[in-house]
């Protein structure tokens, strides 16, 4: 096959494949889906007007809602309408001490919202918009903004998203085995080919008629099966070897295993999911050690976005109410699951925190270590004695930031935010509030660090998902990607300007139809002028705006016990927590170097609002 027919054969189908193939949303963007705007909104709505202390709030949850708003589809908006308009002229301003009926409508269109997302009914809109920005060839953050609502508004009307969206892609690259799936889950199938006859063939349908079986796809009533899952504690011990709690049954690590995996005399009297023949049940994956208990959960029967998370929550809120609150420490649940559904298994590997990050990385974060000790060897030897009192708040602050790193976001935002208070005090006097030093501090210095994270991460992912490249197109674009990547121990950097150069190289030598094509020239776009590059900081100053404004919400309704919902506390705890870092980062480095602390702080940002004046002025090239 030759390179123009390799490049012909790619077409938005392959593109609109790609992307779902990667479908999980990360709530590390900062930012909120449209029916978590709703939600914060609802929370919002219970506790007051737009007066006093809640003015701030409020003005945090209009803004989240008014910009999720204005990234819905065409087709969605259509399906929301008249609802939408509605609220959003019912929050047109501020809802004050005498606007109680206007925040009741707002509450109750809110809910009105809400069901019509959980209920399914918004799915077929969803997925005409992301066709739409495939075919349309509108900006990567489009088309990707239009796959993560499809996926929230999978998961919220209890279909399992992510296997959802693998059956759509491979639907989209006219996988037989995948369309054969859906034919039978929309009920046009009775009969079905043997898969050992269709497997790595292709179902020779058209590009339209892929999409409409797919809008009939997920349209399609979400599947029920009888669920059960299977987790592992560890510091754990039962009485006897198998005790049952309604829905839960706890058994003993060694004795359970013994009986799976060596035909032992109770083998029988297992569950049917574990022992029957004709299924696969990985019981070799079970932890093994005589202070692990196992534990199954059986959810019944019905549809479940995610069977795994709901197990977890009923299953740790038994042992939680059991051991509080005299085990201080409490049985420790590992990461990971079997769960089996309708004589179906899947798992994800049991393993411990600790563990996990031993497999991952040995001896990276060491190598890292040593180097840069090395390097602030000769500027720090001198200062450390004589700075020891200083010195010791900032190492039990950086405590603090290692504790919150491994803590659910509630706690994490507490904490993360407790540490730029006091890194405020130092800095700033106490005259200062902690996000107004973020803000006059870091702003720019996040805009900044945003920009350049996302040139980086495009030259990270140009090669992802080339099996259908030509081999000339793979080593044009890895010759790019290997010239501007460099790798050393554990860590890979990148020349950015070099980047902002190659990127209008790079995003030609990209097939039109790859997905990474599309955020190639998405990026090289925002840097090609002055006009654009302001254009992008002002996006990102206000994501900034949006992000510190629920920070503020989120930090003082934990403080106060006021209203906050896990997305939006999701959303902000990676923000803050990389905030934290880089202020006790700046303190400790004057304080081991034997400078002032507060003019490294203020040399940092003195740096970054030049930089920021001479991305504003509209007359000077991308630089990083």
């Amino acid at each position: 096959m030759g390179e123009d027919e390799a490049r012909a054969a790619l077409t938005w189908t392959d593109e609109v494949a790609q992307a779902l193939r990667c479908s999980r949303v990360d709530s590390a963007d900062g930012e909120l889906t449209w029916p978590e705007t709703l939600e914060q909104l609802r929370a919002r709505a219970g506790d007051g007007p737009y007066t006093g202390r809640q003015r701030q709030p409020w003005e945090a949850t209009i803004s989240d809602l008014t910009h999720a708003a204005g990234q819905l589809g065409p087709a969605v908006r259509q399906k929301l309408e008249p609802r939408l308009s509605e609220l959003l002229a019912a929050l047109s301003t501020p809802p004050n001490a005498t606007a109680a009926d206007r925040i009741a409508k707002a509450a109750r269109l809110a809910d009105e919202l809400l069901m019509q997302a959980d209920s399914g009914h918004l799915l077929p809109a969803a997925w005409q918009d992301l066709l739409g920005s495939a075919r349309d060839g509108v900006g990567f953050d489009a088309l990707d903004g239009h796959r993560k609502l499809l996926y929230v508004l999978l998961q919220r009307s209890q279909r399992q998203a992510e296997h959802v969206c693998r059956q759509l892609s491979g639907v989209m690259r006219d996988d037989a085995v995948s369309v054969q799936w859906a034919q039978v889950q929309v009920g046009d199938l009775n009969v079905t080919a043997p898969l050992r006859d269709i497997v790595g063939s292709a179902a020779g349908w058209s590009a339209q008629a892929r999409a409409d079986l797919c809008e009939r796809l997920v349209a399609a009533e979400p599947l029920s099966a009888h669920h059960v899952v299977w987790h592992a504690f560890r510091r754990a011990t039962t009485s006897k070897m198998v005790e049952e709690y309604g829905p839960v049954t706890l058994y003993d690590s060694e004795w359970l295993r013994g009986n799976l995996l060596n035909d032992g005399p109770f083998k029988s009297d297992l569950p049917a999911e574990a022992t029957a023949e004709e299924g696969f049940f990985p019981a070799e994956m079970l932890p093994e050690g005589k202070d692990v208990v196992i534990a199954r959960v059986d959810l019944g029967t019905g549809a479940r976005a995610d069977a795994p998370a709901d197990s977890r929550v009923l299953v740790q809120s038994l042992i939680l109410a059991a051991t509080f609150p005299e085990d201080r420490h409490g049985w420790e649940l590992y990461e990971g699951y079997i769960h089996a559904a309708n004589g179906d298994c899947s798992w994800k590997v049991f393993s411990l925190l600790d563990e996990d990050i031993d497999a991952r990385m040995p001896y990276g974060p060491m190598d890292i270590t040593a180097r840069r000790l090395s390097e602030m060897a000769p500027r720090v030897a001198r200062h450390l004695a004589s700075g020891l009192a200083d010195l010791s708040g900032v190492v039990d602050a950086i405590g603090w930031w290692k504790a919150s790193g491994v803590q659910p976001p509630h706690a994490s935002v507490l904490l993360d935010v407790r540490i730029l208070e006091t890194v405020t005090g130092t800095v700033c006097g106490h005259g200062q509030t902690w996000y107004g030093y973020l803000d006059a501090y870091h702003k720019n210095a996040w805009v900044r660090r945003s920009m350049t994270s996302e040139l980086f991460d495009v030259v990270w992912r140009a090669r992802d998902d080339h099996h259908r490249w030509t081999p000339q197109e793979k080593e044009g674009i890895t010759a790019i990607r290997d010239k501007l990547l460099r790798h050393r121990g554990w860590e890979s950097h990148a020349d950015i300007a070099q980047v902002a150069a190659e990127l209008p190289a790079l995003a030609a030598a990209l097939p039109e139809h790859a997905l990474q094509h599309r955020r190639t020239a998405a990026a090289a776009h925002r840097i090609s002028t002055p006009e654009s590059v302001r254009a992008w900081y002002t996006d990102l100053e206000n994501r900034w705006t949006r992000t510190l404004g629920r920070l503020r919400l989120v930090r003082n309704a934990l403080a106060h016990g006021g209203p906050v919902t896990a997305a939006a506390a999701a959303s902000v705890a990676p923000v803050v927590h990389q905030l934290a870092g880089g202020a006790l980062l700046s303190s400790l480095t004057a304080l081991a170097e034997g400078t002032p602390v507060a003019d490294r702080h203020e040399a940092h940002r003195d740096r970054c609002d030049a930089w920021a004046r001479d991305r504003l002025s509209g007359t000077t090239a991308y630089k990083p």
